[in-house]
């Protein structure tokens, strides 16, 4: 069971500082911590004080370092005096080692920190100390330019000060499990004017006396804006993750979602690399507490057994099948495709996952050539096909240039065959914005296009201010000849959002010269690689009532990369693991 004793959310300014923007405590956790701890009690810092340790000890010091200290090297070294200058404590005793120790520490400023510990920046997820080790373990998340906040119960730290393994800690996950989940649904509001009290609502219902239960936003919501019912006698127990029962329009939605890594050569000596899995993702709002069952097409093979799918030559197998614990009878899935399950959540859940084997083709098969004409500019040809078997229906279809190792873009003269072009606000990039059909002839699409570069040395310290860069695209609709600096408004989330994308724009030691890529980023909707199916015939609801069946299917893009084929070099590039 986890117990936390505070909550807060901090926001990062645009001059390095922060402030609190929500604080919460529990003074029922923090009479049992006084209880606890008897005279090693520490009292958590009022709200000031903590944003002054906070901001010293781990963001930036006065110099503008990070000083933030690693939990994974306090919990090895806990044991351990921490480091020391002077020759005395190191030949002292044990005892009175320590005792030097903590007076040395409580004396411990910002500068000496910076000399101890310098981090460049913070990392996304932390368990740290705060105050000379005193609060412990101090957990924490960010997200954009927040900072979510809490600090959970470990009795043996309150007892004895004797930290234990973050391994042998339940509570550390859990705390962290639900900075994450109330990250997620206060992230859109505490961008904008927070609405306090309902924040402060959510909060008191997802952590009442300071354990956390049920952090779901859509439960939470529905609980405060239905309740419980006062006068229902429920029959059978209910399970943990349905704390009540559905009420009103009944329908039934499945999610069929793969997605896509795959990296092409263009090049008969290097093979093509992909790599396919998926979900099966399922939201019931069903009244009641019912069982569903349903049949999947094609036939799948057990998951011991590594095959699936309608055998035979070039056709998709599935394997590695996994089974969410809801489920309750698995063993008609390897007999008649049959897949049965009781009281499902209230939100939206991953049924099963799996992964493909042997697909027939990749959604979208294309070759990139680009080559330098000056030291300063290039010429590209890109040039994709969408492959037949795959619906002519994007939700989004975009590919981005990123010219790695070059300066800003100052031209660029382009003629597309359909879709749109633009400049990354980074000036190291080109986007197009296909669209949401291929309009070409035998779904082919191309881009053949000029960039100039300014002549200014990337490595050049410091840069003169950039350019705005001159864009000029001749398509079928038109021409079209703009210069000016890409309009804020102009931006992609799903290219932005990606961790993938992050990088995209860096310096990289192999991507010089003619050494370059492209990256694809699409979802097609209504197919799938595998041919994964629900038949929707025989899908069933005991006790039996009226509902409304939705099943969506879906292939995404992840790591859809199409390298430059006449690059000297592409095998230093692999997929990753993930």
């Amino acid at each position: 069971m986890c117990t936390l004793r505070a909550f807060w959310v901090l926001k990062e300014n645009s001059n390095g500082g922060t402030e609190i923007i929500l604080s919460k405590r529990i003074n029922t956790v923090e009479n049992r911590v006084r209880a606890l701890s008897g005279s090693n009690y520490n009292p958590i810092p009022i709200d000031s004080e903590l944003i002054v340790l906070f901001e010293t000890e781990l963001i930036k010091d006065s110099q503008g370092y990070s000083t933030g200290q690693t939990s994974f090297l306090q919990q090895q070294q806990s044991q351990q005096p921490s480091l020391q200058t002077s020759s005395s404590l190191l030949s002292a005793s044990m005892a009175s080692k320590q005792q030097n120790q903590q007076q040395t520490t409580t004396n411990i400023n910002a500068s000496s920190l910076s000399l101890v510990k310098v981090y460049t920046n913070t990392p996304n997820t932390h368990v740290i100390s705060l105050n000379q080790e005193r609060l412990w373990p101090f957990i924490y998340i960010k997200k954009k330019n927040l900072y979510f906040i809490t600090i959970p119960i470990i009795e043996e730290f309150l007892v004895s000060n004797r930290k234990p393994s973050l391994i042998d800690l339940p509570p550390i996950t859990a705390a962290l499990n639900f900075l994450e989940e109330t990250s997620n649904y206060m992230i859109g509001f505490l961008n904008k004017p927070p609405p306090y009290p309902e924040l402060q609502v959510f909060l008191s219902n997802i952590i009442p006396f300071g354990q956390p239960i049920d952090t779901n936003f859509n439960n939470v919501k529905a609980m405060i804006r239905q309740g419980f019912p006062s006068g229902e006698t429920f029959q059978q127990k209910r399970p943990t993750w349905k704390p009540f029962l559905h009420k009103g329009k009944q329908q039934l939605d499945f999610l069929i979602s793969e997605t896509i890594q795959c990296i092409l050569y263009d090049n008969p000596s290097i093979p093509d690399v992909s790599k396919v899995s998926g979900s099966l993702i399922c939201k019931a709002d069903l009244e009641g507490m019912p069982e569903v069952s349903f049949y999947l097409q094609p036939t799948i093979a057990a998951p011991s057994s590594g095959i699936g799918g309608i055998i035979g030559q070039n056709e998709p197998v599935i394997t590695n099948l996994a089974i969410d614990s809801t489920v309750q009878t698995t063993s008609d899935i390897n007999i008649n495709n049959k897949i049965s399950f009781f009281n499902p959540p209230l939100d939206h859940f991953k049924l099963l996952s799996y992964s493909v084997q042997g697909i027939k083709a990749v959604p979208l098969r294309g070759f990139y050539q680009m080559k330098e004409t000056s030291s300063n500019s290039i010429k590209v040809l890109i040039q994709l096909k969408l492959n037949s078997e795959m619906n002519n229906s994007f939700d989004y279809c975009l590919l981005k240039i990123p010219f790695k190792n070059r300066s800003n873009i100052i031209q660029v003269n382009a003629s597309p065959t359909t879709g749109s072009i633009y400049i990354d606000h980074s000036l190291k990039a080109i986007i197009w914005n296909i669209g949401q059909k291929f309009t070409g002839r035998n779904l082919e699409v191309a881009l053949p296009m000029e960039v100039v570069f300014s002549s200014v040395s990337p490595t050049l310290i410091p840069q003169p201010p950039p350019q705005p860069p001159t864009l000029i695209v001749s398509s079928s609709s038109g021409n079209q000849n703009i210069t000016a600096f890409p309009k804020q408004d102009q931006s992609f989330p799903i290219i932005d959002s990606s961790p993938s994308d992050q990088d995209d724009c860096s310096s990289d030691p192999f991507c010089t010269g003619s050494n370059s890529y492209v990256r694809i980023y699409f979802k097609i909707q209504n197919c799938t690689l595998s041919g994964l199916n629900i038949d929707p015939k025989k899908v069933v609801i005991y006790p039996t009532n009226k509902f409304k069946l939705n099943i969506e299917r879906e292939v995404l893009s992840f790591e859809y990369i199409i390298w430059n084929s006449l690059g000297s070099s592409k095998y230093s590039y692999q997929p990753s693991s993930k």
